[in-house]
Formats: C-alpha cells, structure tokens, sequence
C-alpha cells in the first residue's frame, strides 16, 4: 500500500478558492512555473462551484483539488487546505494573484539563510505601483509592539512559511464577527508570535484587484459593524499575545492604543472615516462614559 504514497514535498501552495474560474489557469500556471520543482499545489473549491479550467488540472502529478459541497467561507476554507499541506514550508496563494518563477525560491533562500524567521515574502507588484511590505524583527515583545502599534496590511498572509505541525493550533485563522473583516492582520500577529517576519526586496508577487476581491466588500461594511468588528480584532490580538508573553503591561497597552485604528500607522480610509463618523475624538480622550479624561502616557514601545 505504501507505494501508492506520495513522498513528501519541500512546498505545498495552498489555494482557497471560490468562484474562481476567471483567474484560476493563470494561477495555477504560476504556481507551475516555479523554479522549485519539488511542490504540491492543493485548491479547495469552496462550495463544489463549477469551475471548467479547475476540472482539467485534476489528473496532474503535482495538484490536488478538494470540492467542499457546502459552502465554508474564506476563512474555514483556508484553514481546510493549509491543513492539507504536507511540505516542509508552505503558503496561501489567493486564487486572483500570481506568482513570479522564482518567488519560491528566493523565499526559500531567505528561510535557509536566517534561521530565526518563520516567514518570508516579497514586495507586491500591483496595477499603479510596488508594495514594500514591512518586517517584524527583533525580541518577540518588539515584533509585538510594532505590530500592534502599526501594521494593518496582511502582506504576510501569502508568505513562505515553516510547516512545523506543532505550531498548526496556534496559525489557524481566526473568524472575527461579524464580518470576518480583519482576519488576514490578526494572521500577521500569528506568525511573528512564532518567528521574525523577513521581506525579500524583489516584486515577485503579482496582486489581481478587482471589484469581487475579499477587501472591497468590507469597505461596504456598516460603521458600527466596522467598529465593533475592529475592537473584538484588538481583544484577539490581545489574547494572542498574552499566551506568548508574560509582559501583560506592555500587551494593555497595545490594545488600548490599537482600538483607535486611527493612530495605527496602515489602517485604511475606509476604517478611518468609520471612527471619524462614530467617534470624533481620539479615544483615548474619552472615558467609558463618553466624558473627557487625560490622555495616557503612550505605550513603552512608542
């Protein structure tokens, strides 16, 4: 029986898709055409849609497809196909974004050559410019701080990671009611909780946007919903942190800095005109009653 098993990969490219079928040759193609040979690519069709260009990769040596009949939602369906991977490193690639040949491999080459990363990802190319992802380095209380002081934007979320099983329970995406939104910057915080985050200063990674990309919905997101969507991201940031450091002083603070999105350094405008619209003033003036109060001392990584 055991000749009927596969060995095991150096990558898995774990690819949650949905409705996919504009973009998914030219992703899996991408994912093809990678310099590292030695990958599996694994795509979880969320709700079984037809998706006639996904059908015809089916009998490839190298790509597993897995039809969910009932439909998961971006989150659950991630977590299925990132618990599919069998490689020794592993990455999401969102089923509209590509890949240049040798994004793999300077990935790759970045994790072998600093042993205290966990992650590694490229600049992003995009259609009007050149995303310069920022690093998480340092103790683990500094990538803490600076991240909860600043970082909104998931670059992180299609890196190249190390698949090290123990570390399964504490990557899992977390669902934020209630809307989801936000899932994929809490991500960052879970993976610089288990190494630094290394950006590789190349554009090898190619963003599709378009109208029906997970982002733009929440931009359509009530404002109330926003905020309250927003403060249970900052109490799981919270939590997350405080089961991987004993300095619950420094992690008070960093929420309670964080629950105003806007004196974080990446949040954008559309979460920005959400508080402005619920709550002029800095929170950080206001009391649990609405009133006035003294500003607080800034938190010790400011």
């Amino acid at each position: 029986m055991f000749r009927f098993l596969r060995p095991r990969p150096l990558v898995s490219i774990c690819i949650p898709a949905y409705d996919a079928q504009p973009f998914i040759a030219r992703v899996l193609e991408s994912a093809l055409s990678q310099s590292v040979d030695d990958i599996e690519i694994i795509v979880s069709n969320d709700g079984a849609l037809p998706t006639p260009d996904l059908q015809s990769y089916r009998k490839h040596p190298k790509i597993r497809v897995i039809n969910q009949r009932k439909r998961l939602g971006w989150v659950a369906n991630t977590n299925t196909v990132l618990s599919k991977a069998r490689g020794q490193y592993f990455m999401v690639l969102p089923h509209d974004d590509l890949l240049a040949p040798t994004y793999l491999e300077a990935c790759l080459s970045c994790l072998e050559s600093e042993p205290d990363t966990f992650a590694a990802y490229s600049d992003i190319e995009y259609h009007g410019g050149i995303m310069e992802p920022s690093e998480l380095l340092g103790t683990l209380d500094e990538r803490i701080g600076h991240m909860m002081e600043n970082l909104y934007n998931g670059y992180s979320f299609r890196a190249l990671m190390r698949r090290r099983p123990a570390d399964w329970p504490a990557l899992a995406l977390r669902h934020n009611p209630p809307t989801d939104c936000c899932v994929d910057t809490t991500w960052i915080l879970q993976q610089t909780l288990l190494g630094a985050l290394r950006r590789v200063r190349q554009p090898l990674y190619f963003k599709t946007l378009h109208e029906t990309n997970t982002h733009a919905s929440w931009e359509q997101i009530p404002p109330d919903m926003l905020v309250s969507g927003w403060w249970q991201h900052c109490e799981t940031l919270g939590m997350l942190a405080r089961e991987r450091t004993n300095n619950h002083t420094l992690i008070d603070g960093l929420v309670a800095h964080r629950r105003d999105p806007r004196r974080v350094i990446e949040t954008p405008l559309f979460l920005r005109n959400a508080f402005d619209a619920l709550y002029p003033q800095d929170l950080h003036l206001l009391n649990e009653k609405g009133e006035q109060e003294q500003p607080r001392s800034p938190s010790p990584l400011s």
